[in-house]
């Protein structure tokens, strides 16, 4: 009897499998830092720069309708085992495809940030001090994309329960991306109902041949209104960036990156801060950087 459930089983799991398209990937990522802090005092450090695993999963509609489905799950490794955690959970969510958008609920990334706060944050490890952006990722969301034309629409809200706020959201926001004179612009929007700060930007992307330049400008609508405006121009293994956030101080970046293969790529990077308080700061890192 057990032969045979295990048999069912495994036709079941193959036939499963067989319907849906299922993509793994990752990121391993390594790096020496030497980074100054506010007093002036160095430290050494080989460590771990944001490994990650995950899997993407897609699935057809069936014939005569046209709904699909798709699913996500990204974990970040712990490679050092520092942490009580070697896998910390990035990305968990599930949606449906229609002709009208996609729809989708989990834990999942910021639009704002990905689309608008952080254009210009191509670097490694240094870099993306300058703007102002509400959260990375956040579990309890729902979030929504669709392309109308040649624009980009992409929203989320997080109802996590934890702020009670009557209105039923913690936080939403939006962003609109499009094509613009062979730069691919984005806006956005983001509010954060619970501590009642909202934030909004453009963030701009455009190739000149050889070179690319990547641009971000941010505000916090607080108290007081806080901008940031970020630029990082890359000319073949080179990139070079700007920073500054009002409040805080400036920063001045510069990178070098090499693919030595189709996935490993070696890379050094330093950055200098100049802070309002006075101190000036220098880190650097060097690192390599394997993707599949």
């Amino acid at each position: 009897m057990i032969k045979y459930t295990t048999a069912l089983l495994a036709v079941l799991f193959t036939t499963a499998v067989s319907a849906a398209e299922i993509t793994p990937y990752g990121t391993f990522n390594y790096k020496w830092s030497h980074d100054e802090n506010t007093s002036g005092v160095a430290n050494d450090k080989l460590g771990d720069n944001g490994s990650k695993i995950g899997i993407s999963i897609t699935e057809e509609s069936l014939e005569g309708s046209s709904i699909g489905a798709f699913a996500l799950l990204e974990v970040g490794v712990d490679t050092d085992d520092d942490a009580s955690n070697t896998f910390d959970s990035r990305l968990a969510y599930v949606g449906v495809s229609t002709d009208l958008g996609n729809i989708s609920a989990g834990r999942q990334s910021h639009p704002y940030t990905d689309n608008v706060a952080t254009t210009a944050s191509v670097f490694e490890v240094y870099g993306g001090s300058a703007s102002h952006s509400h959260g990375t990722r956040s579990s309890n969301s729902l979030a929504y994309s669709n392309t109308i034309g040649k624009i980009s629409i992409d929203a989320l809200t997080v109802v996590d329960g934890a702020s009670g706020q009557d209105n039923g959201w913690d936080s939403y926001e939006w962003s609109a991306s499009t094509e613009i004179l062979d730069s691919q612009v984005s806006v956005g929007f983001a509010d954060d109902v619970a501590s009642d700060i909202s934030y909004y930007g453009v963030g701009a992307t455009t190739d000149l041949g050889p070179l690319s330049v990547a641009s971000s400008y941010t505000i916090k609508d607080a108290v007081t209104d806080l901008s940031a405006y970020e630029v990082a121009a890359t000319y073949k293994l080179l990139t070079v960036g700007y920073g500054d956030l009002e409040g805080t101080g400036n920063y001045t970046t510069v990178g070098v990156s090499k693919s030595l293969t189709k996935g490993l790529t070696v890379f050094a990077e330093t950055q200098m801060a100049d802070l309002d308080t006075g101190t000036d700061t220098t880190s650097w890192s060097i690192g390599s950087k394997f993707s599949f």
